[in-house]
C-alpha cells in the first residue's frame, strides 16, 4: 500500500518443552530414535517397539521386545519474516528446545500365548505459537476511515495445543511372515487460542480513533481412536498396511470470550462496530480426526536396505471447536457469532529412507519426507495457525558397544507461507489492514541423541550380529 512504512513485524513460534508438532500437520515428529533417522518410512517393518504406533501388525514378528524411551531431541527453531523490519530486512526469531516423545514397553504374560501385548504414551502434538505484527503507516483514509492520516495497529495471535496418546497393542503372528495388530488409543486434547488487536488513528483537528478485539477459546476434549496394521516381512523384502480410524468423542467442555471496544473523536462515523463484551462457560467442546491409510514397503540388497511409505489422510470438514451462542452488542442489531472453526484438507504425505549397515555393529542413515499442513479455509475464526509446508531431510548413525546401541543424528525441516491472518485480525476489529499479507519462512533444526539397553532372558546366548537386533531399553 503506498504510504504504508512498517517499522516491525514479529513472529515468534515459541515451542513447549515437549515433543511438538505444528498444528495443521501430521509428520512433523517421530516416535523411536530410527524412526527420526528414517523419517518414519519403515511403516512395512519398524524393527523396534515403535511398532506399536507405526504398525502394530509389526509387533508379532519382533523377537523379544521390551521398553523404549525415545532419545533426546534437542531442536532449534527460527521463523523468518521477509522485510520484517522494512527496507529489505528480514526479521528471525529462534529458540533451542529439549524434546522427549514416547514410552512403550511390552507385556509378557504366559497367557498370551503366540499373542503380543505392549503398552504406549507418545505426545502426539504439543504446540505453542505467537504470531504477532506490529505495523504504523501515513497517507489518506487510512484503515477504511475517511481523514485519517496516521494509524497503528498490533495484532497477536497465540495458539497452544497439547495432545496425548496412551494406548495398549495387541499384535498375532498369522504364520512365520505375516502379523496383524490394532493399537486402540485414548487421546487427551487441550486446546487454547487467543486473538488480540490494538489499533490507534488519528487525523486533522485532533481527530482519534482507538480500537480493540480480544477473543478466546479453551477447549479439553477426550477421544477414542485405532490404527489397525499388518505386516509381511522376508528375509529381503516387507510390505505394510495400517489404516486409523476417525476418532469418537467421550467427553469435551471448553469457554468462549469475545471483548470488543471501538472509540472515535472527530471522525463523524456512524458505521462502525459497536462495543461488545461477552463470556461463555461450561460450553459443549468438540474435536475430530479423519481417516488414515499408510503403505509402505522395504527391501534389501547386500547391505543396504530401503524403505518407502505413503499416508494419506482425509478431508476433515468444518466443524465448530467450542459451540458457544451468538449475541448482540448493546443498542445494536448486529449479532455476534464468536464461534472458532476447525478444518483440515485432505493430504497425502512420502517418505525415503536407506539404512546402510557398516560392519556388524555400525549403521548409517539417509531419508526425506514430506510434511504437508492441512490448513484450509473456514467461515468463522480458523483455529490453525501453521499453513507452511514442511520437507525435512534425515541423517545419522546407529552404533553398537558390547550390548548397548547408541543414536546420533540430525533432521532439517524447512518450508514458507504466505499468510493473511494478521490482516483478518485487523479487519474483524473494524479496520481495514495496512498489509494485505506476509511471508514467513520457516526452518528447523533437530539433533537426536539416543542410548538403548539391551534386556536379554538370561537363558538366552547372543553373538555380535544378534546384539545388533536384541530387544532395547531406550
Amino acid at each position: 500500500m503506498p504510504g504504508v512504512r512498517p517499522w516491525g513485524l514479529l513472529l515468534l513460534l515459541l515451542v513447549s518443552p515437549l515433543a511438538r508438532a505444528q498444528d495443521a500437520h501430521y509428520w512433523t515428529r517421530q516416535f523411536g530414535n530410527r524412526a527420526w533417522l528414517l523419517g518414519g518410512a519403515f511403516i512395512s517393518n519398524p524393527g523396534d517397539i515403535s511398532a506399536v504406533y507405526y504398525n502394530p501388525g509389526a509387533l508379532a514378528l519382533l523377537r523379544t521386545p521390551e521398553l523404549e524411551l525415545t532419545g533426546t531431541v534437542f531442536e532449534s527453531t527460527s521463523v523468518t519474516v521477509q522485510n520484517g523490519q522494512g527496507n529489505g530486512q528480514g526479521l528471525t526469531e529462534s529458540r533451542l528446545d529439549v524434546l522427549p516423545s514416547l514410552i512403550a514397553g511390552s507385556l509378557r504374560w504366559g497367557f498370551l500365548g503366540k499373542s503380543r501385548l505392549a503398552y504406549s504414551l507418545l505426545t502426539r502434538q504439543g504446540f505453542t505459537a505467537s504470531l504477532e505484527s506490529h505495523e504504523q503507516g501515513t497517507g489518506m483514509n487510512l484503515g477504511g476511515v475517511p481523514g485519517m492520516d496516521q494509524l497503528a495497529a498490533d495484532v497477536r495471535l497465540d495458539q497452544d495445543v497439547g495432545e496425548y496418546w496412551a494406548g495398549l497393542t495387541w499384535s498375532f503372528p498369522l504364520g512365520k511372515h505375516v502379523g496383524v495388530g490394532v493399537s486402540p488409543f485414548a487421546a487427551v486434547r487441550d486446546q487454547e487460542t487467543n486473538i488480540q488487536v490494538l489499533a490507534q488513528g488519528s487525523g486533522s483537528g485532533g481527530s482519534a480513533l482507538l480500537s480493540t478485539l480480544g477473543r478466546d477459546f479453551h477447549l479439553r476434549h477426550v477421544r477414542l481412536l485405532a490404527k489397525l496394521g499388518v505386516s509381511y516381512q522376508r528375509e529381503h523384502l516387507s510390505a505394510g498396511l495400517t489404516v486409523t480410524t476417525p476418532s469418537v468423542a467421550l467427553w469435551g467442555e471448553g469457554e468462549s470470550n469475545f471483548e470488543r471496544a471501538i472509540l472515535e473523536r472527530g471522525f463523524g462515523l456512524s458505521s462502525l462496530p459497536a462495543s461488545a463484551f461477552d463470556f461463555q462457560d461450561g460450553l459443549e467442546a468438540r474435536f475430530h480426526s479423519s481417516w488414515a491409510v499408510a503403505l509402505g514397503v522395504g527391501g534389501t540388497l547386500g547391505s543396504s536396505s530401503v524403505y518407502l511409505a505413503a499416508e494419506g489422510f482425509a478431508r476433515v470438514k468444518p466443524f465448530t471447536l467450542v459451540d458457544a451462542s451468538p449475541f448482540s452488542p448493546r443498542d445494536s442489531q448486529e449479532v455476534i457469532d464468536p464461534d472458532v472453526d476447525f478444518a483440515l484438507a485432505p493430504l497425502v504425505n512420502v517418505a525415503l529412507g536407506v539404512e546402510q549397515r557398516l560392519g556388524s555393529r555400525l549403521r548409517a542413515y539417509l531419508s526425506a519426507h514430506t510434511d504437508f499442513s492441512g490448513e484450509t479455509e473456514t467461515s468463522n475464526m480458523n483455529a490453525l495457525l501453521s499453513g507452511w509446508d514442511l520437507y525435512h531431510v534425515a541423517t545419522g548413525l546407529h552404533f553398537t558397544v558390547g550390548r548397548s546401541r547408541f543414536t546420533l543424528g540430525g533432521n532439517v525441516a524447512f518450508g514458507q507461507q504466505t499468510t493473511e491472518r494478521l490482516a483478518d485480525a485487523v479487519e474483524r476489529a473494524g479496520l481495514q489492514p495496512l498489509s494485505a499479507s506476509q511471508k514467513i519462512r520457516f526452518l528447523q533444526l533437530s539433533l537426536i541423541i539416543g542410548a538403548s539397553f539391551a534386556l536379554v532372558e538370561k537363558d538366552q546366548t547372543a553373538d555380535e550380529d544378534t546384539a545388533d537386533e536384541a530387544p532395547e531399553m531406550r
